[in-house]
């Protein structure tokens, strides 16, 4: 027997609404995000999901007001948890696609791309988006009210997604920024090769005239 008073029907499918909103429209990119870097679902998030959903089924099983009252709140605080996680989770995943950037290039002149403006705006942009996580770690350990923790990690995930968007919209520069590399590396060998064949050609020359 449903005994929620309708007073408060509106206001709690409107809530519950509001969490389906949040899964669909904020959880559920951010996990594409998370599989199509990392392969990978972080099972924190797959927890607050379950989380979730355990408190809307209460919900809808709730024999009084107040129970659905306290599971719809219950939900709110998982929903908020899980959107955090994955600012947290992609932060890390945007971070281990740098740093595979960067070993990748890591003998790639990388000045000669947009005249060294591409460089330039790449260090400054990972410098920030280190410093802002580093920031939002350090309220969250400090306990920092959730609006400023939620707030510092989203502009952590802005400042990683900015640098994540630079490498991968300069590929075609960077590529060719890598085969001028490999070019030179093949001209270099090449002119040791002859010049070692020069040197033995020498000696050889010598070795004959004495003998």
């Amino acid at each position: 027997m449903q005994v929620v008073e309708s007073a408060n029907d509106v206001v709690h499918n409107t809530k519950i609404v509001e969490i389906y909103d949040a899964y669909i429209n904020i959880i559920s990119p951010f996990i594409l995000q998370l599989e199509s870097l990392d392969g990978e679902f972080p099972v924190e998030i797959l927890n607050e999901i379950r989380a979730i959903f355990t408190h809307i089924s209460r919900c809808s099983l709730a024999k009084t007001t107040a129970i659905y009252e306290d599971n719809i709140i219950k939900a709110e605080r998982h929903v908020k948890r899980a959107i955090l996680d994955c600012h947290k989770y992609v932060c890390v995943a945007y971070d281990e696609h740098y740093k595979r950037f960067d070993r990748l290039y890591k003998n790639v002149d990388l000045s000669v791309v947009d005249n060294g403006d591409f460089l330039v705006d790449l260090c400054k942009k990972r410098k920030t988006a280190v410093q802002l996580l580093q920031k939002a770690k350090r309220l969250e350990l400090c306990g920092e009210n959730d609006r400023t923790i939620y707030g510092s990690y989203a502009d952590a995930y802005n400042a990683y997604s900015d640098v994540y968007n630079l490498i991968e919209e300069s590929y075609d520069k960077l590529e060719r920024a890598k085969r001028r590399a490999s070019r030179k590396d093949i001209i270099a060998a090449i002119g040791f090769i002859f010049g070692a064949i020069g040197v033995v050609g020498t000696i050889f020359t010598i070795v004959s005239f004495f003998a």
